[in-house]
């Protein structure tokens, strides 16, 4: 018998828990937008309150120069292309460039290959476009883009660490000023609603899968269901706990890592070749992970603009090296 631990290679890898977490996370986002969970905004489309969607706003993240950052009303843009719904989210065909194809400063389109003065990178996570260089404040700055409707956050996301911000289907009448009201919280700082947040919960059992070695392996995971209205929470909660007895890829995290594809960079942008779900699981497979026993646990009303309830699910796969 071995005197070395089992399971793992390296302490500085990926492990087991957060490799399910990570796959969660990244299904999730990538089947509900197959399922038609976002909205397309087109250029100059006014909300019910005549406001502009495609319409970005002054950033008040100190990050960044006055004038370098613009934000829209809602974060979590969609960067990833393919997806099989119709209409499909307004993205560019660019995949060296994913995602949106270029932006509109004062009425005139700056292409996302453009260099010099309207150079700029999109922030898709925080919903936000920075050029390289700061624009003159009162530029009028639009983007046609997509925004996901039903945020997948990592459970470290969720209320006690960020501000709810309610009421984001539309810009609000004071969008546009940075220092006014909640728009005046950056998105770093906020959630904005509907949202599943995934947490791992210190709960796993073990039985053995063949002789010679393996196992198989039971992880409990909590799905908690946000929104602002009743319907909505209990859509989550259907569209969660109906996965039960579905099976998915995972894909293995430090692979991915040693062979420097991580699709996002570190301020959450899209590198050139960005790997969607199906790539990572097509290119660097590990597990299949099967939903078990998905159960609702607790239904919440915290006030009459916050719904919770949680789906309790036991994920099992089989891990031959223990």
């Amino acid at each position: 018998m071995s005197n070395t631990l089992k399971g793992f290679n390296n302490v500085f890898d990926s492990t087991l828990s957060n490799d399910i977490q990570d796959a969660l996370v990244e299904f999730f986002d990538w089947a509900l937008l197959e399922k038609g969970n976002f909205f397309n905004t087109s250029l100059g489309e006014l909300s019910p309150n005549g406001q502009d969607y495609s319409l970005l706003r002054l950033s008040n993240n100190q990050n960044y120069a006055s004038g370098q950052a613009w934000d829209g009303f809602r974060a979590n843009w969609v960067w990833q292309s393919g997806v099989n719904y119709s209409p499909p989210p307004t993205v560019g065909s660019n995949h060296t460039k994913p995602g949106i194809s270029g932006v509109y400063v004062n009425n005139i389109f700056r292409s996302s290959t453009s260099t010099g003065t309207y150079a700029h990178s999109v922030d898709y996570y925080n919903g936000r476009v920075i050029f390289d260089s700061p624009l003159p404040t009162g530029s009028k700055v639009q983007a046609e883009h997509s925004y996901k409707w039903i945020n997948v956050v990592y459970a470290n996301n969720v209320p006690w660490l960020r501000e709810i911000q309610y009421k984001t289907q539309q810009p609000g009448l004071n969008f546009s000023d940075k220092n006014n009201g909640v728009w005046s919280i950056p998105p770093e700082s906020k959630l904005q609603l509907p949202a599943i947040a995934i947490e791992i919960v210190p709960n796993r059992s073990f039985k053995g899968y063949q002789l010679g070695g393996g196992q198989w392996v039971y992880s409990d995971v909590l799905f908690h269901c946000l929104a602002e209205d009743e319907i909505t929470r209990n859509k989550l909660v259907d569209i969660v706990s109906l996965q039960n007895e579905k099976s998915i890829d995972m894909f293995n995290s430090n692979s991915i890592n040693a062979s420097g594809k991580m699709p996002l960079n570190y301020v959450g942008m899209p590198v050139s070749g960005a790997l969607r779900y199906p790539d990572l699981v097509s290119q660097f497979l590990s597990y299949r992970l099967r939903f078990t026993k998905a159960n609702i646990q607790e239904m919440q009303t915290m006030n009459s603009n916050f719904f919770g309830g949680i789906v309790r699910v036991t994920t099992e796969i089989i891990k031959l090296n223990i």
